[in-house]
């Protein structure tokens, strides 16, 4: 069996998670930023509730209290809806009936007074099933399984074991960065406060890139949009994969604009797609929770993989690259002002997310003393 597995799209994803989360014996560790009661995620809390795993543990970030199917709780429109209610209750339910059967849930990364800290979420997706690890982009809810996505498979008990540890210090509220070498394999492992040092990790294999960097990620956003520029103008050639649906508007407006700019080449999807990677050079495989955005760099926790297993490369190349490239289109031209103008609200918007950083830093500090 492969030890490293590329599942693409929630039906693969999930098919092969709901197996190993109900062979598991020692532990499940299911950990996502949304989490919702609908029927995705009543079929993950009850395949964990099935599992005869000894430690079955949920981690879900504060997000999910808060919006449910993109929707803020709380809105007067979304109150009047019975059957949207109906969802926010079932997703309270959800997590008590899973506490019920023995499962410990916990809500990570409060929002802060006055939401001061709404950029700074716990935005890794893993599984660790024993020796098996999932990371990737796929959160548990129905709007979220219906979008193009993809998760790895890391059949590896070394692999399993440091992510398990991510997770238990998340778990126990004393997160810390971490980062460590497989065969392979290069895991990141950022907690949100000192993201900048990991990353660099990253920056220096895209300034390292030498023929091509193929991204694939639907909020692109500086810092990584400028050291990609950087790329193109030694001459690598740089085309991102986007999609023209996107449900943040603002930020395809500013991705078709820099890409103008940048002298990238942008294809677009008709549908959304939340899929985050990075080929580089046709070698390195970047994948895990990151969009490659300024929220990532300064302010979210994130899950990091940079993956050198030709197998895994080469089915990437033929499962994603290829028939993505087939199925979007080039970009339109953007009009100059909307693309200033979402320029401009996306550095307002970075600004909160430094903000946001900074207090998880002196929260941080206060912690190690």
């Amino acid at each position: 069996m492969a030890r490293f597995e590329l599942l693409v799209g929630s039906e693969a994803f999930w098919q092969r998670a709901r197996a190993d989360i109900l062979a598991a014996q020692e532990r499940v560790f299911v950990q996502a930023m949304t989490f919702e009661g609908d029927a995705t995620g009543l079929a993950v809390t009850q395949a964990i509730e099935e599992s005869a795993a000894r430690d079955r543990r949920v981690l879900v970030d504060s997000y999910s209290k808060y919006i449910v199917s993109d929707h803020f709780v709380f809105s007067p429109s979304a109150r009047r809806d019975p059957v949207f209610r109906e969802e926010v209750h079932q997703t309270s339910a959800m997590f008590e009936r899973l506490r019920a059967h023995g499962g410990r849930v916990v809500f990570t990364n409060p929002l802060g007074l006055l939401g001061s800290r709404l950029p700074a979420r716990n935005h890794k997706k893993l599984l660790v099933l024993d020796g098996i690890a999932y990371v990737g982009g796929i959160n548990f809810s129905d709007h979220n399984f219906a979008w193009h996505d993809l998760m790895v498979r890391c059949d590896d008990r070394a692999i399993a074991d440091f992510l398990a540890q991510d997770f238990l210090r998340t778990f126990e509220g004393r997160p810390e960065s971490s980062e460590a070498t497989f065969p392979d394999a290069l895991l990141l492992a950022l907690s949100g406060f000192d993201n900048e040092v990991l990353f660099t990790r990253l920056l220096d294999r895209i300034a390292s890139a030498r023929t091509r960097i193929d991204v694939f990620s639907p909020y692109l956003t500086f810092p990584f949009c400028e050291a990609l520029a950087q790329a193109r103008q030694r001459g690598v050639a740089v085309t991102l994969f986007t999609p023209q649906a996107n449900n943040k508007g603002i930020v395809r407006d500013y991705l078709v604009w820099a890409a103008k700019r940048f002298d990238f080449s942008v294809r677009m999807y008709g549908r959304m797609s939340h899929l985050k990677a990075m080929l580089i050079d046709d070698r390195e495989l970047v994948v895990g929770s990151s969009n490659f955005d300024f929220v990532s760099y300064y302010a979210q926790a994130e899950l990091v993989a940079i993956l050198t297993d030709a197998h895994l490369v080469d089915a990437f190349r033929k499962q994603v690259l290829e028939p993505d490239s087939v199925c979007s289109q080039p970009a339109g031209d953007v009009d100059e002002l909307r693309g200033w103008l979402a320029f401009g609200a996306l550095k307002v918007a970075e600004r909160a997310a430094r903000f946001s950083g900074s207090l998880l830093r002196a929260e941080h500090a206060r912690w190690r003393e």
